[in-house]
């Protein structure tokens, strides 16, 4: 049975969602904002100085919707603190309704990858991170074991255009200095995670553009090695804006729900047998989802589902067989109102032909 919040959480959590995107410019003090020109194109950057070295936040390529963010946002910062504190009611107000509150660390490794750019140079908040999010944005409670976690996963872009550097790892080491880079089980693989004494991670991870690609990529502009995951491109494809609820908010960037659940179906039929725990959690994650969004969006599943149509490859068998995990209610109804497509692979080929 699905959990809701109170009716005016929605409209709270929309509201803020709005100011905080609108504003997230705005909060930025002690700094300047200048633009750099690279290879024909306009990108800004918000600079400060902190114990005299020059720090940049990427803020995006020159366009007529960030130049006027740019303005609002100098001509906001004489109201900074009552912008910030209207924002921290709305957080507080939702709190006292019953939506989920992120606090302690997670909530300021969060707020540090927002700070540094990261969620508007490419990444994706995914994982049971992402997940928390979805209760406050489609306004239901969520399993609260469900949602905790001690792995923080984010998805980047392989590649992307931006004329400055950040090391993305540094950013969560002022958050907590114990974080150390794992040993890999190869000495020649480069580690692409964090890991803090009390075993909590955060993991860095990026599409995968063929069958040999095991081995973590370099991401240049965030100093970091990413590993490739099958089928993130379709994950994070169609990502949404969304606030996790900490302090002011914080602005971040995750996927659409309804293929957030298909992906974890597909996710559940990939894990060794030893993961069993984590395929249970999978398949929980995805049941829980698409309940929701049968009963009050099941578009979003379409869409999700319409998406699968164009790939060439056997993300739609894994879905298949993550439905056959499903709970028996959940099942029935997902396939009574959404079909999935069926698949012939070609073995002659080596691709995927997808019918309905």
């Amino acid at each position: 049975m699905i959990k809701r919040l109170p009716d005016n959480c929605l409209s709270l959590y929309a509201d803020l969602l709005q100011k905080t995107i609108a504003s997230q410019h705005a909060i930025l003090s002690g700094g300047s904002f200048v633009s750099k020109n690279i290879q024909g194109s306009v990108y800004w950057y918000y600079q400060t100085k902190i114990g005299g070295v020059a720090r940049q936040k990427y803020l995006g390529r020159e366009s007529e919707y960030l130049l006027k963010d740019i303005e609002q946002a100098k001509a906001q910062r004489h109201s900074l603190k009552d912008i910030l504190s209207e924002r921290q009611r709305l957080v507080a107000m939702l709190g006292v309704g019953g939506a989920t509150l992120e606090k302690g660390r997670p909530a300021k490794i969060l707020a540090s990858m927002a700070d540094a750019g990261l969620f508007t140079s490419g990444g994706v908040l995914v994982g049971s991170f992402a997940y928390s999010c979805y209760g406050n944005m489609l306004g239901v409670v969520m399993n609260e074991a469900l949602s905790r976690t001690s792995d923080m996963d984010f998805s980047v872009e392989r590649k992307m255009e931006i004329g400055v550097k950040r090391a993305m790892l540094d950013e969560i080491k002022l958050v907590d200095p114990a974080f150390k880079a794992t040993h890999q089980f190869s000495p020649s693989m480069p580690p692409f995670d964090l890991v803090a004494p009390d075993g909590f991670k955060v993991e860095f991870l990026t599409t995968k553009e063929h069958a040999a690609d095991r081995t973590p990529i370099m991401i240049e502009r965030f100093m970091l090695h990413a590993q490739p995951l099958e089928f993130m491109d379709y994950l994070i494809e169609d990502a949404q804006s969304a606030v996790i609820l900490s302090g002011a908010g914080v602005p971040v960037v995750v996927p659409s729900p309804g293929r957030f659940a298909l992906h974890k179906l597909a996710v559940s039929q990939l894990r060794p047998i030893s993961f069993q725990a984590k395929v249970t959690k999978d398949i929980a994650q995805a049941a829980s989802i698409i309940e929701i969004l049968l009963e009050d969006n099941p578009g979003a599943l379409l869409l999700a589902v319409d998406a699968l149509k164009q790939r060439k490859d056997l993300l739609v068998k894994h879905i298949s067989k993550g439905v056959e995990l499903l709970p028996e209610e959940v099942r029935k109804s997902l396939c009574d109102r959404v079909e999935i497509p069926d698949i012939e692979w070609d073995a002659k080929t080596g691709v995927a032909r997808i019918g309905v």
